[in-house]
């Protein structure tokens, strides 16, 4: 017997939101959380306020650019701190 589309939950939409927004789920997941969105309300308004925080963020970074030291401190927390990702 096949099973039909699985429905998720508002805490499974709204834990795979960025994922969705940066359309880094795969197609069958993008469905799910898109049909969640297109039921329920209050998940379809916080995933717009962060689509519109989002879009926020990118058009400041673009205007403004990162600081070259904060640049810097960045790579060098990834490189060398053991605790951040990535780190040895």
């Amino acid at each position: 017997m096949t099973e039909g589309p699985h429905e998720i939950d508002c805490r499974e939409a709204l834990d795979r939101l960025y994922e969705y927004l940066d359309a880094e789920l795969t197609p069958e997941l993008a469905q799910e959380v898109a049909d969640h969105l297109a039921k329920c309300a209050p998940c379809l308004a916080v995933s717009k306020f962060e689509t519109a925080y989002l879009r926020f963020l990118e058009a400041r970074t673009r205007a403004q650019g990162a600081p070259d030291d904060l640049k810097k401190r960045i790579l060098e927390r990834l490189l060398f701190d053991k605790d951040a990702p990535g780190g040895s």
